[in-house]
């Protein structure tokens, strides 16, 4: 697959005949797809799929056994996993926080990055994620999975990220903080941070994304605007690509 330079510039992704194996086991096969720079992007399919391993590869967590991976028109390859990571924030499903204060968490990155905080905006992170101004001293050890999940989104947003990665943020989250994340979710990507979710969530996927990649087996089946595929797909097949082992 051949892109041109024009293209480049109007994208923020650009995954050319991505590969990545596992030992013996193909994770991913022959992925080309673009990613702009508007809207939530989700990524959908049943478990197995993929669709964990191509955040990470858009992350440069891992590397791919094959193919490139361009983030505003520069090869990952020849960029460092410092400054990638700087600009493209990763929240995974299982939070890891490291030993210490929420407030150390929080201050790990922008520390690297010479990006200094008060304590009360500090506490104004921890407020966009439903947590209250005493979670800052609290030792991360006595947290609840939810509220480390919270912490863990909050110490991404402290890095001021312009992509922000997330792999099904709310699975461990109630109803009420679930709703908290989506509406901030989608007020960061009103004040221009580029949103790509993981989501095994019909329903979210339906109130929160704007366009979807729909991974099967290892491949991307299609790139298509969410309002499309819930017209395009009958509701027995959607649960299927949902609930398909």
């Amino acid at each position: 697959m051949v892109i041109s330079n024009k293209q480049m510039n109007t994208e923020l992704f650009q995954i050319v005949d991505v590969e990545f194996q596992l030992g013996e086991t193909n994770i991913l096969n022959g992925i080309n797809v673009m990613i702009n720079l508007n809207g939530i992007t989700g990524i959908i399919g049943p478990s197995g799929a993929g669709k964990s391993t191509f955040l990470r590869l858009l992350n440069k967590l891992i590397s791919p056994i094959k193919g490139n991976i361009y983030y505003k028109s520069q090869d990952t390859k020849k960029m460092s996993s410092q400054q990638i990571r700087k600009e493209i924030g990763l929240v995974q499903q299982r939070p890891y926080l490291f030993n210490g204060t929420v407030k150390d968490n929080l201050l790990y990155g922008p520390k690297l990055w010479n990006i200094e905080y008060s304590d009360e905006e500090l506490v104004q992170l921890l407020q966009k994620v439903a947590l209250e101004r005493e979670f800052l001293e609290k030792q991360v050890e006595g947290l609840s999975g939810g509220e480390q999940q919270r912490v863990s989104l909050a110490r991404s947003l402290a890095n001021k990220p312009s992509v922000l990665l997330l792999d099904e943020p709310t699975s461990s989250l109630d109803i009420n903080s679930e709703e908290i994340i989506e509406g901030l979710l989608k007020q960061l990507n009103q004040e221009g941070i580029k949103i790509v979710i993981v989501t095994h969530s019909l329903e979210q996927t339906e109130r929160l994304t704007d366009s979807l990649l729909f991974f099967r087996q290892g491949k991307l089946i299609e790139k298509i605007l969410t309002e499309k595929f819930f017209s395009k797909y009958d509701s027995n097949e959607i649960r299927l690509f949902f609930k398909e082992r």
